[in-house]
């Protein structure tokens, strides 16, 4: 609970932490990118750099072979018989092809994720303290 308080403290909108929240979940996913490449974005979108990395680190050695297994199937299922008759090559670009659609979904569902946790944070009263 200390970490969200940190993280909803900092002084940015709603919308700038969502966006490094869900920036960084989106390079977290694609393939070959991650945390360094995910704290150069947020450094070059003069993004919150601590929300960038942490979106990204939602992708790890623990959870990579459940995001890969749901590329592969998104993947093949959505593209089915497009993809080449090779089977290294139809294995590879239907991954490919799953992993980016998951991206761009799951960023989009950690930048709404992020931006309503922080302005709902921001939006509450502080309880009402009984006077003695």
């Amino acid at each position: 609970m200390k970490r969200l308080k940190k993280i909803v403290s900092f002084k940015e909108s709603p919308h700038r932490l969502g966006l490094a929240f869900g920036m960084g979940v989106f390079l977290g996913i694609i393939p070959g990118t991650g945390t360094i490449a995910a704290a150069v974005a947020a450094t070059l979108f003069r993004l919150n750099l601590p929300v960038a990395v942490a979106g990204s680190l939602l992708t790890n050695p623990v959870t990579s072979p459940f995001v890969y297994a749901g590329s592969y199937f998104l993947g093949h299922w959505l593209l089915g018989d497009l993809l080449p008759a090779g089977k290294i090559s139809r294995i590879l670009l239907g991954t490919l092809a799953g992993n980016l659609l998951l991206a761009v979904g799951l960023g989009l569902v950690g930048y709404l994720t992020a931006f309503c946790v922080v302005a709902f944070h921001r939006c509450r009263k502080p309880p009402v303290q009984e006077l003695t």
